[in-house]
């Protein structure tokens, strides 16, 4: 084995060791045996699977942001990337999505600042999924939860009305600047080629080839993601009454947990829990117990999954 591959390969051991610990703060190992006894096993099992099966499909639709630049990737090193950027991700957050850029401009020569433009895309996409999501669990369950999203976000807007009012305007400017980014820098300069890369890379969402697939994907991943919070709610008597739109709600506590920066996912099992007690009225122990199973779980999926694909690109990459 080459010494820059040891040196690498030691670094990947470092970050395993880091993520451990992230999770011991979360939790300890005991807490997550005695929850995991409480559980219908096979429901855990599926809701992993629904985990694994949501990299998939973004992988997928992450072909087809490439598609229209003239970039055909293999779907297993699209898969491969992504599966480690979770992996990265659980020890320094959002580092995860440059990472995957990385190896899969490697392995199949795409341009890192086309591939960092298209990851942005699917980022911005996400953002108006969990828009719709929010709005979906919202209209099954208003009574339960407009207080909730009234006190949680709508007050927290309006206190924040003229930042909203900035980021839009910056947004809109920013979004007219990358349609029309041509018009500010030569594509025969260094810096130009840089610039218009990574700007065409943003907007691949408006050239796709395959729309109808790429939504189909879009919402795919999104079903995936209700699945996963749902068959967790199935595991335990004490939240099977739940249903559907419990699962819908759950995934917005989750989704909004997953947001905040925090290393492994900190902030996921309090927002998870906090929502159950506060709008199904769950004892704070069983509202907990949920959390950490469905976090634990998901962290296990990634850890396994996230070092296969993690050692796999590092030797298609040949570090």
């Amino acid at each position: 084995m080459k010494q820059k591959e040891i040196i690498k390969y030691l670094i990947f051991a470092s970050l395993g060791v880091l993520i451990v610990y992230f999770i011991q703060k979360n939790f300890t190992f005991d807490e997550f045996l005695q929850n995991i006894k409480l559980a219908k096993i096979q429901y855990v099992i599926l809701s992993v699977s629904m985990g694994v099966i949501a990299v998939f499909i973004r992988a997928l639709r992450w072909q087809l942001l490439l598609e229209p630049m003239g970039y055909k990737t293999k779907l297993g090193n699209a898969y491969h990337a992504t599966m480690s950027g979770y992996l990265v991700n659980l020890g320094i957050p959002r580092s995860g999505e440059v990472s995957r850029c990385a190896m899969l401009s490697k392995t199949d020569k795409v341009p890192l600042n086309v591939l960092v433009g298209t990851v942005l895309s699917e980022r911005i996409l996400d953002l108006v999924m969990l828009a719709l999501v929010i709005f979906g669990a919202v209209l099954l369950q208003f009574d339960l939860l407009y207080g909730y999203i009234y006190e949680n976000v709508i007050v927290k807007i309006k206190d924040n009305s003229l930042l909203l009012i900035i980021v839009s305007v910056i947004g809109v400017l920013g979004l007219l600047f990358v349609l029309n980014a041509k018009r500010f820098f030569k594509a025969d300069s260094g810096l130009g080629k840089v610039f218009l890369g990574f700007f065409d890379g943003i907007k691949s969402i408006f050239t796709l080839k395959k729309p109808i697939l790429f939504i189909a994907y879009t919402f795919g991943i999104w079903i995936c993601y209700w699945l996963m919070t749902y068959t967790i709610l199935l595991a335990f008597d004490f939240t099977e009454h739940l249903g559907v739109a419990g699962g819908l709600s759950t995934l917005v506590f989750s989704t909004l947990g997953v947001i905040i920066p925090a290393p492994a996912g900190g902030a996921t099992i309090y927002s998870i829990y906090l929502g159950l007690n506060q709008i199904y009225s769950i004892p704070i122990a069983q509202a907990k117990a949920i959390g950490i199973v469905m976090f634990s779980s998901n962290i296990i999926m990634i850890i396994l999954a996230g070092t296969i694909s993690y050692v796999i690109m590092a030797k298609r990459t040949k570090a």
